[in-house]
C-alpha cells in the first residue's frame, strides 16, 4: 500500500504542469458559468426597471396630453416641458413611495374610476358643496326627504340648492302658478326645517329670464312672453314683467326668511330681443339690464342677501359692459358645465374675464340629468369624470378670485324643460350622487373611501378575501351588479330599472322581429288581413310572455314608488317608460287574432294604394 501511494505521488509530481492547467481550466469555466447566470439576472432587473421607467413616462406623457387638449394647447409644447419637469430614472421610479403611487393608480382603473391628474395628498376641497333638488318633474314626499337629507348630509352635503318652478304654494294673483300637487306652506316648512336640523344651508332658485314656461303657459301671464306663442322667456322691457318678478321673488322670500343666497336663474334665454320693444336694442343690453332689475328688486326685498345666476349668458359678454352694469357688486355666477371637458365650454380667457369683474364665483357639476332628456338612470363614470375635472380645474381657477371659489353645485335635473318628459327618478340615481358627493367632499375617489361609499349607501361589506372591486365603473356604469344588494332610500326602484332595462331590449326585439324582420305580420299583412295563420301562430307564441312580464313590471313599478313621489308623478313615469310597451304589445295580439281568423283569401294583386294620389304619385289604376 505504502509502494503504491509513493508512486502515485511520484506520478503527480511528474504531471503537475498538466493537473494546474485542467484545475485552472475547471476555476474558468465554473466563474463563467456563474457570471453568465449573474449577468442574466441583471439583464432581467434591468428590462423590467427599464419597463417600468418607460410606462411611467408614457402613462405621464398621456396624462399631460390629455391637459393639453384640454386647454387647447399646443401638444408639441406641452411635450417638450413634460420632458423637462417631469424626468424619470431608475432610483425615483423604484422608490417606495413611488411604487406605492402606481398600485393607487393600478387600484382606481380597476375601480373604473376616469384617471384626472389630481394630487390625493393635498386635494382641493370646495368650502360649500350643495345638491340640487328639482322638484318640478317630480315631487319628493315628505317621508322620502326625511330619508335623504341625513344622507346627503353623511355624504358631505352642506346645502341644499332647491328649484320649486310650479311645486311652490303661490298665492293671490300667481295662485295659477301653482301645480295641483304642488307643496302646501306646511310642507315647504317641513322640508326646510329637515334641512336645517341637519345643519345645511338652502338656496332657492326662482326663475326669473329664460325657461319661464311654468308661468308664461298660463293665458294671465301671456302678455309678458317675449314673443306671443312661446311661454320660454320673459320680456325684460315691459313695466309689468319686473312687477310680475318683484310678486314672484317676495312669495319665495316671505316662506324662506334665513336663507343668505337667491339663485334667480337666467339661464339659455333662447328668446330675446324679438319683441316690438326689445328688437330697438341689442341683446347684450338687454340681458345686463334685466339682471341689473331683478337683482334691484331682491336687495329692496332683503338688503343683505346675496344674488347668484346660471353664467351662460354672460360667456359671450364683453367684460366693458359687464361693468359697466356694476355686475360684480350686484350678483354671483355660478359657472356650469356637466360634460367631460370643462374649459371646452369655458375657455381661460372667460376665467379671466370673470375674475376681473365678480370677487367670487360657484361652479355646477351633474350627477343625474345631463346625458339625454329620456334617460332614467344616470352614467355615474361620466359624471364622475366631470365632477374630477371640476376639482381639477376649481383647484386651478380658485386663485384667481379674490375670495376664491364659494363652493360646487351638484345638479340633478328632473326635466329638461317644463314640456319635456321626466328624466332620472331620485331613487335610481342617489348610487351616482353618492359617489359624486363624497368625492368632491374629499377632493378624489379611490378604494380608501369604500367604506364611506358602501355605509353611505347601506351596503354590505364584501367578504374578506374576495379579490373583485366594490365596484367597476368601466364595465358597470349605472352600478347595478355591485349594488344590488344596497339598501338605501329606493333602492327597489334602481334595481327595477335593470329589469326595465331588460324589458327594453326585449320588447323591441321582439317587435322589430314580428312587425319588420319577418315578412307575415308586417303593417302591410294587417292591413289587408293577408297572412298565413301557420306563420302568425310562430310568431304570438312568446307574446304572453313578453306582455305579462311588462305588465308585471308597471306594477311593480307602482309600489316601489309609493312613498318616494306622488301619485301623479308615478303614473306618468309608467306613462312614459312601460305603456307604450304594452300598447305595442296589445295591438300586435289584436292584429293576430284577425289574422289568425281569416280562413280564406283573395287572388292577387291585392288592392291598391289610392293614397298615393295625394303625393303626386299616379300610378294609372282603374
Amino acid at each position: 500500500m505504502n509502494n503504491y501511494m509513493q508512486r502515485l505521488s511520484l506520478t503527480a509530481w511528474r504531471r503537475k504542469n498538466t493537473i494546474l492547467v485542467v484545475a485552472a481550466l475547471l476555476s474558468l469555466i465554473l466563474f463563467g458559468l456563474q457570471y453568465s447566470v449573474i449577468e442574466e439576472n441583471n439583464s432581467i432587473n434591468e428590462e423590467r426597471d427599464a419597463k417600468v421607467v418607460e410606462d411611467a413616462l408614457l402613462h405621464s406623457i398621456k396624462v399631460k396630453f390629455i391637459e393639453a387638449a384640454n386647454l387647447n394647447r399646443p401638444a408639441s409644447t406641452q411635450t417638450s416641458q413634460i420632458l423637462k419637469s417631469e424626468h424619470l430614472n431608475q432610483n425615483s421610479v423604484l422608490d417606495r413611495q413611488t411604487e406605492k403611487d402606481f398600485q393607487v393608480v393600478e387600484s382606481e382603473q380597476q375601480l373604473g374610476i376616469p384617471y384626472i391628474n389630481i394630487d390625493t395628498r393635498n386635494p382641493y376641497v370646495p368650502k360649500q358643496r350643495l345638491v340640487h333638488f328639482d322638484l318640478k318633474g317630480a315631487p319628493l314626499t315628505l317621508t322620502y326627504f326625511r330619508k335623504v337629507i341625513p344622507l346627503v348630509k353623511h355624504a358631505g352635503a352642506t346645502g341644499i340648492l332647491l328649484e320649486y318652478e310650479d311645486m311652490f304654494p303661490y298665492k293671490g294673483v300667481l295662485q295659477s302658478l301653482a301645480a295641483k300637487n304642488a307643496y302646501t306652506v306646511d310642507q315647504v316648512k317641513e322640508i326646510l326645517r329637515l334641512i336645517e336640523d341637519a345643519k345645511m344651508d338652502v338656496i332657492p332658485l326662482v326663475q326669473t329670464f329664460g325657461h319661464m314656461e311654468f308661468a308664461l303657459k298660463h293665458i294671465d301671464f301671456q302678455n309678458i312672453r317675449e314673443v306671443p306663442g312661446s311661454p320660454q322667456s320673459l320680456c325684460p322691457s315691459r313695466n309689468s314683467s319686473l312687477d310680475f318678478i318683484r310678486e314672484l321673488v317676495e312669495q319665495v322670500l316671505d316662506l324662506h326668511p334665513k336663507i343668505k343666497y337667491l339663485h334667480i336663474g337666467c339661464d339659455e334665454v333662447f328668446e330675446m330681443g324679438e319683441c316690438e320693444l326689445c328688437r330697438l336694442e341689442m341683446h347684450e343690453t338687454l340681458f345686463l339690464r334685466h339682471v341689473q332689475n331683478v337683482a334691484n328688486i331682491v336687495r329692496e326685498i332683503k338688503p343683505d342677501l346675496q344674488v347668484i345666476i346660471w353664467d351662460d349668458m354672460l360667456r359671450h359678454l364683453s367684460q366693458q359692459s359687464m361693468q359697466a352694469m356694476n355686475l360684480g357688486n350686484l350678483v354671483e355666477p355660478m359657472i356650469w358645465v356637466y360634460a367631460e371637458d370643462i374649459y371646452r365650454f369655458v375657455q381661460p380667457p372667460v376665467w379671466d374675464k370673470y375674475s376681473a369683474i365678480f370677487k367670487t364665483a360657484w361652479t355646477a357639476s351633474a350627477f343625474k340629468g345631463a346625458f339625454g332628456e329620456t334617460v332614467y338612470i344616470p352614467n355615474a363614470r361620466r359624471h364622475l369624470e366631470n365632477n374630477l375635472h371640476w376639482l381639477d380645474v376649481m383647484a386651478t381657477q380658485s386663485g384667481v378670485f379674490k375670495k376664491g371659489i364659494s363652493g360646487i353645485v351638484l345638479t340633478g335635473w328632473q326635466r329638461y324643460d317644463h314640456f319635456a318628459v321626466l328624466c332620472e327618478l331620485l331613487p335610481a340615481s342617489l348610487p351616482s350622487l353618492v359617489i359624486n358627493l363624497i368625492t368632491v367632499s374629499h377632493g378624489f375617489f379611490n378604494s380608501s373611501l369604500k367604506n364611506e361609499f358602501l355605509t353611505t349607501l347601506s351596503c354590505p361589506q364584501p367578504p374578506a378575501g374576495r379579490a373583485a372591486p366594490f365596484i367597476n365603473l368601466e364595465s358597470d356604469p349605472h352600478m347595478w351588479d355591485k349594488l344590488a344588494r344596497c339598501m338605501f332610500p329606493g333602492h327597489g326602484f334602481f334595481k327595477l330599472t335593470y329589469r326595465l332595462n331588460n324589458l327594453e331590449n326585449e320588447a323591441r326585439e321582439y317587435l322589430d322581429t314580428t312587425t319588420r324582420q319577418r315578412g307575415w305580420m308586417t303593417a302591410y299583412n294587417a292591413k289587408h288581413n293577408y297572412s298565413l295563420p301557420l306563420r302568425v301562430e310562430e310568431l304570438t307564441a312568446d307574446l304572453p310572455r313578453v306582455y305579462h312580464g311588462t305588465v308585471s313590471l308597471a306594477k311593480s313599478a307602482a309600489d316601489l314608488l309609493v312613498g318616494i313621489v306622488d301619485n301623479y308623478t308615478i303614473s306618468e313615469w309608467i306613462e312614459q317608460r312601460i305603456y307604450p310597451y304594452i300598447v305595442a304589445l296589445e295591438s300586435i295580439q289584436n292584429q293576430s287574432a284577425v289574422l289568425k281568423n281569416v280562413n280564406h283569401w283573395p287572388s292577387r294583386p291585392l288592392p291598391p294604394l289610392t293614397d298615393l294620389q295625394r303625393h303626386g304619385i299616379s300610378l294609372g289604376f282603374n
